[in-house]
Parts: C-alpha cells; sequence; structure tokens
C-alpha cells in the first residue's frame, strides 16, 4: 500500500484504529459506528472525520487510555472532527472536537448537500474538498457565500452531471467562489458566474489547476472583480466567455486546446468593459478547423494598452486573433509566436505641398504649414496635419526623424526641429540649420533625436528664418517614429 492508504482510510463499519493511522474519515450512512483504540497509536495525533451523518448515527470513540478522562467520547455533530493528542507523560488523550461545518469531504454527490428540485445548494462558508469522480446525475450546484471547492487533482478528482439539462450550469455562482485541482467535463454549460449581473460585489475567482473538458461553455461570467487563471487548461472543450464589467481578467501557465468547431476559445463580448487589464502571459492557445482563439468584440471596453498578450504561443492554424488585434490602441503583443507582436510607431509625410509657412518674427520657430497624410501603418500613433500623437500608455523611448525640401527664397539661413509637447518647444539637440538655394531649387535635410513619450505627448516639425522673416515653403516631408524600448 502507498504512504497515503496506510495513514488514511475511509471507514464504514466499526474500527479498531491501527497504530499508523493519522486520518480517519467515518461514513454513518448505514448506521451508528465504534472506533476502538486498543493501544498508544504511533503518530501523536489521530483525527477522526465524521462525513455528514453523526447527528443522526453517532460516533463513539472507545479507548483505553483515557480521552478527557473518560473511556469514551461520542460525535454526534454532522460533520464535526475529533482531534486527538495523545500525552505520553500520562498515557492519555487529549480530545478537541471541532464543530464546524465547513469543511465536507466529497467522494460521493450524496456528500453534498441533497438536491431539491435538481438544485445542491451548498453551504455557506463551506469548503468541499472533492477526493472521485463525482456524476450528480442530472442535478445541478448553486454555491453560496464564500463557497469554496477543492480537488485533490484534475486528473482523478472531477465533476459532471449526466442528463443535465443543456440550459443550465453544472454550477453556478453569484458570489465569489475559490476552485482548485478539479476538472469540470461532459456537460453542455459548466460554469456561470453572475450571468443575471445581480450578484454581491466584489466577486472574486482565483482558480488554480482547474481543468475543461468536454463542454460547450466553460465559462460564462457576467459582472465580476477579478477573473485569475493559473495553470490550468481547456482540453478539446469550448469557450471561456466575459459579457459584463470586470476589473481584471489574468490567466497565466495554462494551456487552452480548442475541438475544432465553430466556437471561440476565449471572447469578450460587445458588452464587456475591463476596467484595469485582460492579460494571458506564459501560455499556449492550440485552434484549428474553425475554432478561433481569441476574440475580443472591437466595441467591448479596454484601457490603452490593457489586452495584453505576452509569450502567448499560438498553433493548430486556425484563426488565433479575432475583432483586437496589434493594430488597436488598446493591445499589448509582446514575445508571442503566431501573431504579429504590437509595435509603437508612427509616419505622417507630404508630397509636392504648395502652402507656405508664415515667418512673422525671424530668429523664431512657427509650426511647419501644410497637409500631411498618415502611413497606413501607424500603430497607436494618431496623425494629423504636421502632428503625431501617442496613444501608448506605456512611457518608452523612439527615434524620431524627419527628411524634407523647402524654399525660401535666396541664400536663407532656415533652421528646424521637433517641437515637443512634453517640453513646449524644440528640442534643442535636433535643431539642425541649412541654406536655401540661391537659384531657387529646394534643398534637402535631415534630423533626428531621441525621446522619452507616454500618452498624449505629441511631436511637430517647426521651422526658423534666422535670415530674415522671408516664408517657408516645406515641399516634401517624411517624418517617422520609432519605438526603441
Amino acid at each position: 500500500m502507498t504512504q497515503k492508504e496506510q495513514y488514511q482510510k475511509k471507514i464504514f463499519a466499526d474500527y479498531t484504529a491501527n497504530e499508523s493511522d493519522s486520518i480517519l474519515y467515518v461514513d454513518t450512512t448505514n448506521g451508528a459506528i465504534n472506533i476502538f483504540i486498543d493501544k498508544p497509536l504511533n503518530n501523536d495525533t489521530l483525527i477522526i472525520k465524521d462525513l455528514g451523518n453523526a447527528s443522526t448515527n453517532n460516533i463513539k470513540v472507545v479507548s483505553k487510555q483515557l480521552i478527557n478522562g473518560s473511556k469514551s467520547f461520542i460525535l454526534d455533530t454532522n460533520n464535526s472532527t475529533l482531534e486527538l493528542n495523545y500525552n505520553a507523560s500520562n498515557e492519555t488523550y487529549i480530545g478537541k472536537e471541532i464543530l464546524k461545518n465547513d469543511f465536507i469531504f466529497v467522494y460521493t454527490k450524496f456528500d453534498f448537500p441533497e438536491a431539491v428540485n435538481g438544485v445542491i445548494t451548498l453551504l455557506d462558508n463551506a469548503t468541499y474538498y472533492v477526493l472521485a469522480n463525482i456524476d450528480l446525475l442530472g442535478d445541478r450546484l448553486v454555491a453560496s457565500s464564500n463557497t469554496t471547492i477543492l480537488g485533490a487533482s484534475s486528473e482523478n478528482c472531477s465533476i459532471t452531471s449526466t442528463g443535465l439539462s443543456a440550459s443550465q450550469f453544472l454550477l453556478y455562482s453569484d458570489y465569489t467562489i475559490p476552485i482548485r485541482h478539479i476538472l469540470f467535463k461532459d456537460v453542455t454549460k459548466a460554469i456561470g458566474i453572475n450571468t443575471s449581473d445581480l450578484g454581491t460585489q466584489p466577486i472574486a475567482l482565483d482558480w488554480t489547476g482547474v481543468n475543461f473538458s468536454g463542454c460547450t461553455v466553460n465559462l460564462e461570467c457576467g459582472e465580476i472583480n477579478n477573473f485569475i487563471f493559473s495553470k490550468g487548461a481547456v482540453l478539446g472543450s469550448g469557450t471561456i466567455k466575459f459579457t459584463g464589467s470586470v476589473g481584471t481578467i489574468g490567466i497565466d501557465n495554462s494551456l487552452f486546446v480548442g475541438d475544432g468547431s465553430d466556437y471561440n476559445i476565449i471572447e469578450l463580448t460587445a458588452d464587456c468593459i475591463i476596467t484595469r487589464r485582460f492579460r494571458i502571459i506564459y501560455s499556449s492557445i492550440v485552434a484549428f478547423g474553425s475554432t478561433k482563439g481569441v476574440d475580443v468584440d472591437v466595441s467591448a471596453t479596454i484601457p490603452t494598452e490593457g489586452y495584453i498578450l505576452d509569450t502567448v504561443n499560438f498553433s493548430g492554424g486556425g484563426t488565433y486573433l479575432a475583432g483586437l488585434t496589434q493594430t488597436s490602441n488598446s493591445t499589448l503583443f509582446k514575445n508571442c509566436v503566431g501573431i504579429v507582436n504590437t509595435a509603437v510607431n508612427g509616419q505622417i509625410y507630404m508630397q509636392d505641398n504648395a502652402t507656405s509657412t508664415t515667418i512673422s518674427i525671424s530668429d523664431t520657430f512657427y509650426k511647419v504649414a501644410g497637409t500631411t497624410s498618415a502611413s497606413t501603418d501607424n500603430s497607436k500613433y494618431t496623425a494629423t496635419d504636421n502632428r503625431l500623437t501617442n496613444n501608448a500608455t506605456i512611457e518608452r523611448k523612439y527615434l524620431i526623424s524627419c527628411n524634407l525640401s523647402f524654399t525660401s527664397g535666396n541664400n536663407k539661413v532656415c533652421e528646424f526641429g521637433f517641437y515637443d509637447s512634453k517640453l513646449s518647444a524644440v528640442r534643442t539637440p535636433s535643431r539642425t540649420k541649412s541654406t536655401s538655394n540661391g537659384s531657387g531649387r529646394a534643398e534637402n535635410i535631415s534630423f533626428s533625436c531621441v525621446v522619452n513619450h507616454s500618452e498624449n505627448d505629441y511631436l511637430e516639425i517647426w521651422c526658423s528664418n534666422t535670415t530674415d522673416t522671408a516664408n517657408i515653403t516645406v515641399t516634401d516631408m517624411n517624418f517617422v517614429i520609432t519605438e526603441i524600448i
């Protein structure tokens, strides 16, 4: 036998404790049970745990060594626990009964509360520790305040419900509900959280090692505060969908494998509002056939650079991203495989411009006049006439460069540079002079600079005539901003 089998047992009838026993789970469904202790046990502590029937069928612990001064101790409260600590100095046991009904071991469906009209209502503040593959046989679970569901491992601990209506969730909660190390499988709709948006806020979902298999809808969330999903898996199963307001959706170190059907593995609908961030890191998404990996509706509300994919591997040959992509100001994709990662860059240009920049005072900078066009490859920069405005929330370092041609009469010394809204001035390192051609030919000039910019900072090209007040015409211009870090 394994060490676990030697030390922990489930008891269905009268039993004499072995020296190595440490935890006894006692099922009194079929009648009262006696636990005999004929000699001191090797373990200093013995735990005797009722599995839910002690109020009807008592557990009587009978010992040759005194337990709190008596030869016996009776458990008569459902789900109560007796903790026996052996005192070798006087060869007695000190017994402590824990009466809280908040930690319930689940080996079968009947270890949950009794179903009423197909609904098993879980208890407030209770933790259900699932230790087997449980079939609810058409019934469903509804959580209460602070219900917790634990499993020993998603490999051998699961919940399903054969015959459950396709319109019902296997598990539903309007409250915070931690879940750990368990598999939900083979139902149409696995878990629903506050889909009515009437739940008790804040609702926090901290799930670790949770797996889904063979479901059409794995999870559907209305308004919640947080969803943190770590080391979990979707294995040939359906959609994780968010339809309401969510503070943070955080997913890490997880695997999502579709089944090729026409659905989204992860979906944010048009009504979804992300108030902080939607982030997937260090995970893999396998979408093949008609399955789409991540679909964030273009009408969903997400902060600038609040849709984060970092070191996510996409594979399978299906559609990896739908809705918002790397071109959106909401996205920040880094080190991902299979999709185009985001970059922050901007470009505007003029060709054959005839609009002159009016020079009112010599040796004074003025914004270059003319109608500019925006590059189709701009990302996280808004382009207006001779202005590129940063839309990226994170501050970065950029290389800015400009090439232009200009005229300004004959032999005029003209100066050009980048006007930076962050400084409310032309950046000194960028200021570069050139003399207009004596025969009226357009002269070329280039200049560049490095800046740190973040959201709403903008740059423009400005010019100055240091000789006199002759106007300057920038006939052609190419202004580029490139992210460095």
